[in-house]
Formats: structure tokens, sequence, C-alpha cells
């Protein structure tokens, strides 16, 4: 699906690994700020489509070249089947910095239609990057993407 591949740039491990969850409460909160606000921005121009466009300082390079139309695309999809965003809920993080040096941090969107519950996956990297984003069905138990 082009959605999927706009929003993950990251390529997690395909066999069957444990995931060591982080306590959410070790992590700085100006770490939970910074990728709640990343997520929250790029949602929110969903609703605006003033797309901006990723700086390389803030994001990997195969996520600052993302295009707009991918971003539309991305962002029709999930109008279609939930509407406008509203917030999102820190669930979990993943501390993956062993195979892919990143944080996966799963959040529980909140939509104007939740008939659907959605996930927003988003990889924060060892080097303080954004490495990818994804918002799909939430699943209760944490599985890597895979493409």
């Amino acid at each position: 699906m082009r959605i999927l591949s706009f929003c993950l740039l990251l390529l997690l491990i395909s066999c069957k690994t444990t995931y060591r969850r982080a306590d959410i409460s070790s992590i700085s909160q100006k770490e939970k700020a910074k990728v709640y606000d990343f997520g929250r921005r790029l949602l929110e121009t969903c609703k605006t489509r003033q797309f901006i466009q990723l700086s390389e300082r803030e994001v990997s390079k195969s996520l600052a070249t993302l295009s707009l139309a991918e971003m539309q695309n991305a962002c029709d999809a999930i109008g279609k089947t939930n509407g406008k965003f509203i917030d999102m809920k820190l669930i979990e993080v993943i501390d993956d910095t062993y195979t892919s040096n990143s944080k996966v941090y799963r959040y529980k969107g909140n939509f104007e239609r939740n008939d659907v519950v959605r996930e927003i996956r988003i990889w924060l990297g060892t080097d303080g990057k954004f490495q990818g984003i994804i918002w799909k069905e939430w699943q209760d138990e944490y599985t890597p993407y895979k493409k």
C-alpha cells in the first residue's frame, strides 16, 4: 500500500524477536514531548492541508524526501476511515536500539470516528532524528512493521 510505504521508512527485522518495552517514566519529558509534537504536527497538517517539508536536521534523509503528494494520499486515506485527528495518547515505548538504533513510540489515536482504533507509531533514532511514522489499525501486541 502506498500509505504504508509513505509512512514507514524504517525496516525492522522480520524474524520473531522479543522486544523490550521501555519504562515510560524513564524517558525524559523533553524526549516524550519532542515525539508527541512531531506526530501531532504531521497529523494536524491533514486538517489544514498546509503540508510542511521536513528538514534533514529533524528527520532521517529518507523521511526528508517525502513528497507532498504522498503526504496528501496518506491524509486522505486516514480521513476517509477516521475523520479529523483530535489527539493521541502514548501507550508504550519499544526499545529497539539493539537491532535498529531507534525507539518505537506507540500511540493510540483519537479521531472524529473511532470505529477503527488507530495506532500512530513513530520511530526516533539514537541520533535524535525521526526515522518514520505510520498509522494503522491498533493491535494490543506489538509486532514490528514488515514491508
